[in-house]
């Protein structure tokens, strides 16, 4: 736990709590490239990041890396990803199923059509 206390001119003490790398790593499942696991991946990790000190930022990075395994994992240690944003969107644009605006217009057409 970390507790930071403004400046001595203000009123107001700022009191920041954080949770170790560890537990923050509990947070995080496994990531085998299945495509209807990937928001939630990507969900977990925005997570962790939030409630843990920002200093140990990129080592969580480094424990997430280890929690992506099979051809995704593969695929990632190819590509010179930089940090946790520049992975995010490569997960999403990689393993996310992409919607035209035709498919939703056909969708909800269909679906009406069903109805009637």
């Amino acid at each position: 736990m970390e507790i930071e206390v403004a400046s001595p001119d203000s009123n107001i003490a700022n009191i920041t709590e954080y949770i170790s790398v560890g537990e923050t790593f509990k947070l995080v499942a496994p990531f085998k490239g299945e495509k209807r696991d990937v928001l939630a991946f990507i969900a977990n990790v925005d997570t962790a990041l939030e409630v843990m000190d920002p200093k140990n930022k990129g080592t969580l990075i480094k424990f997430v890396l280890t929690r992506i395994s099979g051809e995704t994992r593969t695929t990632i240690a190819h590509r010179n990803l930089e940090n946790w944003e520049e992975l995010k969107e490569f997960l999403k644009n990689t393993y996310t199923e992409k919607r035209t605006l035709d498919y939703q217009a056909n969708k909800m057409y269909s679906t009406k059509q069903n109805k009637a």
